[in-house]
């Protein structure tokens, strides 16, 4: 019994991995490479019923290692539940100087104030992730959001 490779065998198997790489590869790059502009979202609380929302802005900038993105601002509006047992809104709006940035997998995070955000692209131009706010013994922990890139009401050119 003869145990000899086919060379058509072997390049018809190379031919056809290399074709399937080849278009797995655009697909993960799109995610991972966001586009500049403003994001707007909801949260798990909005689900629930509670008036909640989530926004950043996503900065591009040169540098000497490349392009690089970063989340510039972030803003939010939770409800935070108080030990207590007290519901009370939280609008929260800081800008990042340091930090934010956006690596190659299209992944982020940044915390500092009593919140902190984590998010991952999941196409050029929207984003999933979780965050938790506190203020004093009120909080909201854990929360999860999505957000999609937004102009202001203005068509988004394809």
């Amino acid at each position: 019994m003869s145990h000899r490779i086919s060379i058509r065998r072997v390049a018809v198997s190379a031919l056809l991995a290399g074709v399937l790489l080849a278009a797995l590869v655009p697909s993960m790059a799109g995610a991972a490479t966001p586009r500049a502009g403003y994001y707007n979202g909801t949260t798990a609380q909005t689900a629930q019923g509670l008036d909640s929302s989530v926004g950043f802005k996503v900065f591009k900038y040169g540098s000497f290692n490349g392009t690089v993105r970063k989340v510039l601002s972030v803003s939010t509006k939770l409800q935070l539940t108080c030990a207590s047992g007290e519901v009370k809104e939280d609008r929260y709006l800081v800008y990042i100087i340091t930090g934010g940035q956006i690596n190659k997998y299209g992944k982020f995070k940044w915390s500092g104030n009593g919140f902190s955000i984590r998010g991952r692209f999941t196409t050029r131009t929207s984003a999933k992730g979780t965050l938790s706010r506190t203020v004093g013994d009120c909080k909201a922990e854990g929360v999860t959001w999505t957000a999609k890139r937004s102009t202001g009401g203005l068509p988004i050119p394809s």
